[in-house]
């Protein structure tokens, strides 16, 4: 996967949104839902992922590519010390739509 950082700045009482470079992150990655309904007359798709990774310092302002698709968090990211004790991290992402 790729994970980049989300910055916001406000300048003159404007937002200004900018992503960080993208890293390239092994994780674990798993569908745990998903659905398919329409809104505003167009089928949509949307898919859940649990992602399991390793570092400490992501917060919720982060997107994801996966396997084409841009994911962005939908609940607090879980921390764990892992089996390995290498911080483990565990996202709960879906489609954006």
């Amino acid at each position: 996967i790729t994970i980049s950082t989300r910055t916001e700045s406000v300048t003159s009482g404007d937002v200004t949104t900018t992503w960080g470079t993208p890293e390239s992150v092994r994780a674990y990655v798993t569908q745990i839902d998903g659905s398919r309904y329409l809104k505003e007359d167009e089928l949509v798709d949307k898919a859940v992922y649990k992602i399991v990774c390793w570092d400490n310092s992501y917060t919720n302002n982060i997107r994801i590519v996966y396997d084409g698709q841009t994911l962005y968090p939908i609940a607090p990211i879980t921390r764990n010390p892992g089996l390995s004790m290498m911080n483990e991290i565990i996202i709960l992402a879906a489609t954006k739509k």
